[in-house]
């Protein structure tokens, strides 16, 4: 991982007037700093008459009034680099930081420049977020040694750049302006770069050019002690310094390197006269973790040490072993699922444990590299990151295995079952099927056995075998468990785990709505997922449900046809390929579903039905979208109405009405229009 290295640090040997001679400082870095080797350095100067860093815990020199009181502990977080001012945790009548008065006639006066946020936090505390309009910090010029002070000109512009709390900060386009007005809402700040880190260069205004111009940051209005905190950092007043050239050869103010060794480096800066003044800065390159030495283990394990050369974090280390990736002497994967850091002391290790999924059992150079982990972090270390790709051997030798994997076992379109299987060696194919003699299935009916032969395979090359022995009947009544077995070098075997087909049970489900399902579990793969899929005369299979159990219930079709069903499940690897099983085939009808209207005869208050409704029972009502229902009285009075047939509750009680003969006409229709229309006597019976 590649680092970019902004260092705003202590600014030394520099005087505070233009009046006072030629000066040249570098301030990035501002000290003598250690770098990992790939890192990016980026340098800067300055002929500066203010510079504070606030590093050393104070205000520093220059500063007339501090009637702000900040404080330099960093309340809210890292700043810049080192200390920063802040402002708003501590009582203050007046919260302004007031600089020297200086002599700008001289010359030179250019700009302001200086990194500052505002406070991000709602509610009171060292950290409480400016959130009115008027609450912004000002930067102001006196040319009337305070009497009044004026904001520097505008446009009043937020820099571009950083929305990060945690530094490095990077601005791509600098603040100006003298005031900077907040925003009200959380969703807002979080969004402004006024809350973050950033860097303001405000160019000193003409007006301000004085013999007697001091200047401030200001905040005019607060709520109280506890609100509207705001921090500065790195302030420096002045100008590029003419005439410049760098050790790198570069002659402006700034420069970027990456040194590959340490190196000291150092800007000249040279005046009319030809007076020449210097500054230098150290930078020590350390080399980047790396894996160490390559390594020869015995055949057959699954565990090994690797050594890095330098410590590294234990913690960085990710435990599923995804930091690393590791291949067969043919190229082919071989998923490392373990790395745990050995004798931690703290907190860093130069020994990593790892452990393979499968045993290493083939002979020659296995390839163990350095990949970025689940967590997205690669190993660490004080000194920067093990970089991707970072390689070393691991061989093995006196060692020949061939090892044969069940890859699937499948039924293949409700017919029969087929088997499919790969191998690994540790000498080519040619050498291999020199020795190869063939491939021998076994069947079961249990996954215990007992198993039996019942095909070959000659063909070295081949991957797959489709077991003709077995029908239609035979798949769609049994789950059928298999597995191979490859047999070289006069009688060797090696022999791969079993596999069961998937049995879908096809129950009758005519009667109902619904199709219950339920099948055996497949254990090809791991967790697998399985796709309930149907097919009508149309010969499209479509996905129903998709679930991790071994059962389901399913909505049948609407439009009436003969419709099959199947359980398939897959896994893809690695190559691009995929393993696809399926189950045995089940069929079901759907039959046209006509708009009913059934209305019963008798009707019983008191009883288990205390309301007359349409029997909604046994679909009699499935397809209607429209309903009446009207009930009359022996003189051919109506007396109830109702039109929802779907809640029983909706229809007649009978209450106030004496037992007799009744009279209904129900009209209702269909989802495609037709209309039905029902009408006859009923009988009120109460058994009171």
């Amino acid at each position: 991982m590649k680092k970019f290295l902004l260092v705003l640090a202590l600014a030394f040997g520099f005087s505070w007037s233009y009046g006072q001679g030629l000066n040249i400082t570098i301030i990035s870095p501002g000290q003598d700093t250690t770098i990992c080797e790939g890192d990016t350095v980026f340098l800067e100067c300055t002929s500066a008459f203010l510079f504070n860093d606030f590093n050393n815990g104070t205000i520093g020199i220059g500063w007339s009034s501090t009637q702000a009181n900040p404080v330099f502990t960093n309340p809210c977080g890292p700043g810049p680099v080192g200390s920063h001012l802040w402002v708003g945790t501590t009582p203050s009548n007046n919260r302004t930081l007031v600089t020297n008065t200086y002599d700008l006639t001289a010359g030179g006066a250019c700009y302001i420049e200086f990194w500052m946020r505002y406070g991000l936090v709602p509610g009171n505390g060292p950290c409480e977020d400016p959130d009115a309009a008027t609450e912004g910090v000002h930067l102001q010029y006196s040319t009337n040694n305070g009497l009044t002070w004026t904001d520097f000109p505008g446009p009043n512009l937020a820099p571009v750049g950083n929305l990060s709390t945690a530094p490095p900060f990077i601005t791509t386009v600098p603040g100006s302006g003298g005031y900077w007005q907040p925003f009200s809402s959380s969703a807002q700040q979080q969004q402004s770069t006024l809350y973050h880190w950033n860097l303001y260069r405000c160019p000193i205004p003409a007006a301000a050019v004085t013999n007697a111009t001091s200047f401030r940051w200001a905040q005019l209005v607060t709520s109280s002690t506890g609100f509207d905190a705001w921090g500065i950092d790195e302030v420096l007043i002045g100008c590029a310094p003419p005439n410049l050239i760098w050790s790198t050869g570069n002659t402006t103010t700034t420069d970027t390197v990456a040194p590959t060794q340490s190196t000291t480096y150092w800007v000249q800066a040279t005046d009319q006269n030809g007076n020449t003044v210097t500054d230098t800065v150290n930078v020590t390159v350390s080399p980047r973790p790396a894996l160490g030495p390559d390594i020869t283990i015995p055949c057959g394990d699954s565990t090994f040490v690797i050594t890095i050369d330098r410590p590294i974090n234990c913690n960085s280390i990710s435990a599923d072993g995804s930091d690393f990736r590791m291949s067969f002497p043919g190229g082919n994967p071989l998923p490392v699922v373990g790395a745990q850091g050995i004798n931690c002391q703290n907190g860093q290790t130069q020994q990593i444990a790892i452990t393979t999924l499968f045993p290493m059992n083939t002979n020659g150079q296995y390839v163990f590299w350095s990949k970025l982990g689940n967590d997205q972090n690669s190993l660490t270390s004080e000194c920067g990151s093990l970089p991707e790709f970072d390689t070393v051997l691991v061989n093995i030798f006196n060692c020949y295995d061939v090892d044969i994997d069940l890859k699937n076992v499948t039924v293949v379109d409700d017919d029969h079952p087929m088997v499919e299987w790969g191998i690994s060696t540790d000498t080519n194919w040619s050498a291999l099927s020199g020795l190869f003699t063939e491939y021998q299935i076994y069947r079961a009916l249990n996954p215990g056995g007992p198993y039996a032969p019942v095909g070959t395979e000659n063909n070295f090359n081949a991957t797959s075998w489709e077991d003709l022995t077995l029908g239609q009947a035979d798949v769609n009544a049994n789950a059928y468990n298999y597995y191979v077995r490859i047999v070289y070098d006069g009688g060797l075997s090696r022999q791969s785990d079993s596999i069961a087909t998937i049995l879908l049970d096809c129950a009758d489900n005519s009667d109902t709505l619904f199709l219950d399902l339920q099948w055996s579990d497949y254990w090809g793969w791991p967790n697998p997922e399985y796709y309930v899929q149907i097919q009508g005369s149309n010969g499209v299979w479509n996905t129903m449900d998709t679930t991790t159990t071994t059962s389901t219930t399913i909505e049948k079709p609407y439009d009436a046809d003969t419709y099959t069903v199947r359980i398939q499940t897959a896994e893809f690897v690695d190559t691009g390929g995929v393993y696809v099983s399926q189950s045995n085939y089940c069929e079901f009808i759907v039959y046209q579903r006509e708009p009913r209207l059934k209305m019963p005869n008798v009707f019983t208050p008191d009883g288990n039905f205390p309301y007359y409704n349409a029997v909604t029972a046994n679909d009699s009502t499935q397809n209607l979208v429209e309903f009446q229902g009207q009930i009359f009285n022996r003189w051919g009075n109506m007396i109830y109405e109702w039109t929802d047939w779907e809640n029983p509750s909706s229809g007649w009680s009978g209450e106030g009405h004496p037992e007799g003969t009744y009279y209904y006409v129900v009209k209702a229709v269909g989802e495609e229009g037709e209309e039905l229309e029902a009408q006859g006597t009923l009988m009120l019976i109460r058994n009171d």
